[in-house]
């Protein structure tokens, strides 16, 4: 009897060790695979870390390059203008017969191909004239610059050279409407189908605080129709005379967009 429980008591210990061994190895086994699911979900977020900050990195590239060409682009104008200015003042004076520079007033010249004989609208493609109810003859300097500034950006747009117009505009409007978005809203108003002709100039305070003239323009459209514009030439001293959008002109240009 006594033997028959001190066997029972041992089986009972060795049943209770392999409990507790079994029960043990489930543990481990359980932290195990616990590890290494924090391992990868740690790993997961490292990659997505380095990925964002690879991207974060590109954006930050593309900006650069961004600022490099509008950088480059401004340095270009400028660089073009100094030598406009240059070439002005390297010109020389109207002297008289003493050798005296001249106070006389210059000849004022006109570039509008004034000598078209037939009616204006019926001028080629890119040749913008002056109406001939304008008296060019009575213009100052200041007015025929204006007026040959107005007869540049016009004919630019009648040949559909928007990159040509968007440099000719006002240092505000270049701001407000980016050379691309510019392009496209003068392609989808098919601004080149028009016929443009100068009928008067004058100078107009706007409020812009820049020396600025009105220019009147009468549009003639492929139908056969036609209609008159007013719109603003200022000179924001930087050598030029710059197209000055009016508030219709805007409107006409941001609903094209």
């Amino acid at each position: 009897m006594v033997n028959r429980v001190a066997k029972v008591r041992v089986f009972v210990t060795v049943l209770v060790i392999l409990i507790t061994a079994t029960l043990f190895g489930t543990g481990c086994n359980q932290g195990s695979d616990q590890s290494q699911a924090l391992d990868q979900q740690q790993e997961a977020l490292e990659e997505e870390r380095q990925k964002n900050e690879e991207l974060q990195k590109e954006l930050e590239a593309q900006k650069e390059r961004q600022e490099a060409a509008k950088e480059a682009e401004m340095e270009q104008k400028i660089a073009a203008l100094e030598k406009k200015v240059e070439e002005q003042e390297s010109e020389p004076q109207d002297t008289d017969q003493t050798g005296q520079e001249s106070n006389s007033q210059p000849d004022v010249v006109i570039e509008s191909n004034s000598d078209w004989a037939a009616p204006p609208s019926q001028a080629p493609e890119g040749v913008v004239v002056v109406s001939p109810e304008y008296d060019v003859g009575a213009v100052t300097t200041e007015e025929a610059e204006v007026i040959n500034a107005a007869i540049a950006y016009y004919q630019a747009a009648e040949t559909g050279d928007y990159y040509t117009t968007h440099s000719l505009l006002s240092t505000d409007d270049q701001a407000l409407y980016p050379v691309d978005a510019w392009v496209e809203a003068n392609t989808a108003l098919d601004s080149a189908a028009g016929e443009f002709i100068v009928t008067d100039a004058y100078p107009e305070d706007i409020g812009n605080d820049f020396p600025t003239y009105a220019v009147f323009v009468t549009v003639y459209l492929p139908d056969g129709s036609s209609f008159d514009r007013k719109t603003y030439f200022t000179n924001e001293g930087n050598g030029y005379w710059a197209h000055w959008l009016s508030e219709e002109e805007m409107g006409m240009f941001s609903n094209a967009l």
